[in-house]
């Protein structure tokens, strides 16, 4: 009789499991949103990066001249100049990263060479020259870039600080992550990737994290003085193997420069890579299957566990800043037609910046003619979103 009791209880528990799982989801019917146009602040066919602060967008771009030097404007929010600085140490230097920090202090790192001092030549005093020959001095030779430079600047434009780091071999600098507890860079080498922690204004380590099978775009240094680094990978890394054809990477390494975590986003046969992503782990990438190619948005918890995500049909590159009240913008340029916005018409080589809450709800989507190509974007309470494009367009939109 107990038996028969237990067997008619779980009987009766699997058939009201089976309701629940065939019974429909009901959801709110998502909010239709009107898309809204960018204004142009200005156009600077120079600019290489941006970043932006609370009070400014800031700039940069290389000049060559006698010498490479590097350029910095900061323009206000209607698109007026605030001010400009050149760097110019008297030898070569050229930026390629640019972040900003808590103080409002612009970073800048890149490469430099040492300043040769001058040769001094002596002329002989009543030296025979029947022919009238004019002697040529030499052209020094320029040296090599071989150093890494970080400048920090303050909100005003006046230089604070400059260190060198001088590297065994050549390196190009892909990224940079600054807060109090120190500096996290982010080289590329011949052989693979290195990640560079400084601290005190002094080289702590170096970490080479992979070889030229992996490739990360985004770092971000924590309070506790770990990096988290995004990209893609198809090589083992960290003990994970590769999963797809090419797996997207979600990487941890601690201050003492050990990797602590590897999280592999894949699908069977598919091509993955992380291209952006915010300081709150809003990932934005492209996914590669067959013909199909979509752009994907996923917001992670602080242990790379995806909390929720979605895919847009897309041209495959996109960008991802973090807004107001926990939301963040994606830009990317759309094929298909965006589901819940009037308004938008798809067109070749046009963007489309939306606008998430935090859990994942699209609440704004802005776009407009200009919007092409974006390759570097911010935003600020006062300021909005600001994006740059390969242009020179400098574009701001103001979302919720």
């Amino acid at each position: 009789m107990i038996v028969r009791k237990n067997s008619l209880k779980k009987s009766f528990l699997a058939a009201i499991a089976l309701a629940v799982a065939i019974a429909p989801i009901v959801h709110a019917a998502p909010k239709t949103i009107a898309i809204k146009q960018f204004v142009q602040l200005t156009k600077d066919v120079n600019a290489e990066g941006m970043v932006v602060t609370s009070k400014a967008v800031i700039t940069y771009a290389n000049l060559v001249g006698q010498s490479s030097d590097i350029e910095l404007r900061a323009i206000d929010f209607a698109g007026a100049q605030i001010w400009s600085k050149t760097i110019d140490s008297g030898g070569d230097e050229v930026a390629t990263a640019i972040s900003v920090d808590a103080q409002g202090s612009i970073w800048l790192v890149g490469n430099s060479a040492l300043v040769t001092p001058a040769e001094t030549f002596t002329a002989i005093a009543g030296a025979l020259n029947p022919d009238s020959v004019t002697v040529e001095i030499p052209t020094e030779i320029r040296g090599d870039m071989k150093q890494i430079s970080l400048w920090q600047i303050s909100p005003t434009g006046d230089l604070l600080s400059q260190i060198d780091l001088k590297a065994t071999q050549p390196a190009i600098v892909d990224g940079i992550s600054v807060n109090t507890t120190g500096v996290s860079i982010l080289l590329s080498r011949e052989g693979g990737q290195a990640l560079v922690l400084v601290k005190g204004g002094k080289l702590d380590k170096e970490v080479k994290i992979g070889t030229t099978k992996s490739k990360f775009n985004v770092i971000f240094r924590a309070a506790d003085g770990s990096t988290s680094l995004f990209g893609s990978s198809s090589e083992t890394l960290g003990g994970k193997k590769l999963a797809g054809k090419v797996d997207g990477i979600l990487m941890k390494v601690s201050k003492v420069g050990s990797i602590s975590s590897v999280v592999r986003s894949s699908a069977s046969g598919a091509i993955r890579d992380w291209q952006s992503a915010t300081a709150t782990n809003l990932l934005t990438g492209v996914v590669k299957s067959g013909k199909k190619i979509e752009t994907a948005i996923t917001k992670f918890n602080p242990a790379f566990v995806p909390t929720w995500t979605t895919r847009y049909p897309s041209s495959g590159t996109s960008l991802a800043t973090s807004a107001s009240k926990g939301s963040v913008f994606v830009i990317f340029e759309s094929t298909a037609a965006l589901k819940g916005v009037t308004g938008w018409k798809q067109k070749k080589g046009q963007s489309v910046a939306l606008q998430f809450d935090s859990k994942g709800v699209l609440i704004e989507a802005f776009t407009d003619s200009l919007l092409s190509a974006p390759f570097a974007a911010g935003y600020s309470a006062e300021g909005g979103l600001v994006v740059l494009t390969s242009s020179g367009d400098i574009l701001r939109a103001t979302g919720k």
